[in-house]
């Protein structure tokens, strides 16, 4: 029998498969590695279906927000999958692969002109999601933004598939607004206090779309006007750019989910012997700069060659990682995420040791990371200006394990500690993703939601690293002209229109003409004497 050697110029295909969460980023550096002759092929399916892949052979490697899951109780009390079990006939190792925030993509408008400075508390956030608050007047939303809205249907739209970006928004509500979670668990039938889950429960006035283009193309097109929706940043930012809440953290700030945000949050995040998360430190982090909603995803990749393995993937995947861990992340931030830190692509360098077929890794100073060549770093990050502090100081927010949490809030009930009053009246500004206006610094890294078993690694560790980029320009404490009023405070808005520049451009007219008319014909009366 005659084996035919295959031709030097067909690379061995890997196959991956799993996080939307994580596409935009590992979609380009698949494109980046092609042009090195490496041929990865992945399939952005949602994290469930890439660890049902990984753990049935269909796939290679696997890319997930959360670990393995062991069997729980689910909706119907029906006994889900036991991954963990399954997974264990293909050892594995986790590892970071990108970072980034969870946002709020929202398509709100007033007298037909899009807002764009949302601001949102943890209990708002969660009282949308749990069918809770219904409408855009709710006066849990006034007292978060300090403006009331029109009355109009809130539409919370939620991912109708197994999704990592779900598991990590419901592990955040679960720890930060507790009673609200344990109150919609009930609800809908998964009983008190049920655990964080990848399978979003459908309830009375939300809409399911499946994957993270599914739900932000939802909210971005006509027909989602009143709509709401969680996925990760750099789809709001990517193709026709949309806003996105700012959230209320810990220390009373509205921040953003930026890659500079994203990585002084995850200065707090845990990470476990087998490089799963623990991000409860990260939703509570006191940093004023820090967005609370912050986390990383995992590659799992195998550390044997059971099939469909082998050696020869190994090598092109482990290539592909020191890829990933070093020079792709110089496109972290543009593309929306948050570029790893230090100490987490030298997990990620241990894990590829663990690979079978994988190159030794560089040393750590060789890596061209943002992060370890200082281009991307923490020290000089300013604090958020004093307007995007809410009214009150204290955020409320921080559920059982926050400082400021209250009984209310933790049982669902009316607003926390300061919940009643409005944000500071007269701060106006646009967030509008994508942008910035000042240079800054910034830190951080390490997150997900509900950690599992793995296959072992370093030691447990705090995530810390520096970061480098910009902010959003801080909001003014002057009106800007395209502001609207609705209640008396101001509404930012793209472009002109109704309360745009031109009524304030024939008024000022008007007021000349009125001044200086007289003035002139006066000059050319013929003198009396």
């Amino acid at each position: 029998m005659i084996v035919q050697a295959r031709p030097a110029s067909a690379a061995v295909e890997v196959k991956g498969a799993g996080s939307t969460w994580s596409s935009i980023a590992v979609g380009q550096w698949q494109a980046d590695v092609a042009l090195q002759g490496l041929n990865i092929n992945y399939q952005a399916s949602g994290s469930t279906t890439g660890r049902k892949f990984y753990y049935t052979g269909t796939s290679d490697f696997a890319v997930s927000e959360i670990p393995f899951q062991s069997a729980y109780v689910g909706t119907g009390q029906n006994v889900t999958t036991d991954e963990v079990a399954l997974a264990a006939a293909r050892p594995y190792v986790y590892l970071p692969i990108v970072a980034g925030g969870t946002s709020f993509l929202y398509n709100l408008s007033v007298n037909g002109q899009r807002v764009t400075d949302l601001k949102l508390s943890p209990t708002t956030i969660a009282k949308i999601f749990t069918g809770v608050i219904k409408d855009w007047s709710a006066p849990e939303i006034t007292a978060d933004d300090g403006r009331t809205f029109p009355a109009e249907p809130i539409v919370p739209v939620v991912r109708s598939d197994g999704s990592g970006t779900s598991a990590q928004f419901t592990a955040w509500m679960a720890k930060v607004t507790p009673g609200l979670w344990s109150d919609f668990c009930v609800k809908v039938g998964l009983g008190a206090s049920c655990p964080p889950t990848s399978q979003y429960p459908l309830f009375d006035g939300a809409k399911a779309q499946q994957l993270s283009d599914g739900v932000a193309n939802y909210v971005k097109a006509a027909y989602g006007k009143g709509s709401i929706t969680y996925v990760e940043y750099g789809y709001a930012i990517a193709g026709t750019p949309f806003p996105v809440a700012s959230v209320l953290n810990a220390a009373g700030y509205f921040t953003q989910p930026t890659a500079e945000n994203v990585a002084i949050a995850l200065l707090k995040a845990r990470i476990k012997p087998d490089r799963t998360q623990v991000l409860d430190d990260v939703y509570t982090n006191p940093d004023p700069r820090a967005y609370p909603v912050s986390s990383y995803s995992y590659m799992i990749a195998p550390t044997t060659t059971a099939a469909p393995f082998t050696t020869e993937k190994g090598t092109a995947l482990g290539k592909f990682i020191l890829y990933f861990l070093c020079t792709g992340q110089q496109t972290a931030k543009r593309l929306g995420y948050s570029p790893l830190p230090r100490n987490l692509v030298e997990f990620g360098f241990d894990a590829v040791t663990q690979i079978p077929g994988a190159p030794a890794p560089p040393a750590i100073g060789d890596c061209a990371n943002p992060t370890i060549t200082g281009s991307f770093a923490p020290e000089n990050v300013p604090p958020p200006p004093a307007t995007d502090k809410k009214a009150g100081g204290a955020t409320g927010d921080t559920g059982a394990s926050g400082p400021a949490a209250s009984a209310s809030a933790a049982s669902g009930g009316g607003p926390s500690a300061g919940g009643t009053n409005a944000a500071a009246a007269g701060a106006t500004g646009t967030t509008r993703p994508g942008t910035g206006a000042r240079t800054a610094k910034a830190a951080g890294s390490g997150s997900a939601a509900t950690a599992g078993p793995g296959a072992g690694g370093p030691a447990t560790r705090d995530a810390a690293v520096g970061l480098e980029g910009e902010l959003a320009a801080p909001v003014g404490e002057r009106r800007d002209d395209s502001a609207v009023e609705v209640n008396g405070a101001p509404i930012s808005v793209d472009g002109t229109g109704p309360g745009g520049t031109l009524p304030f451009v024939m008024a000022a007219l008007t007021v000349l003409l009125a001044v200086f008319l007289p003035a002139l014909v006066g000059m050319r009366r013929p003198r009396s004497d």
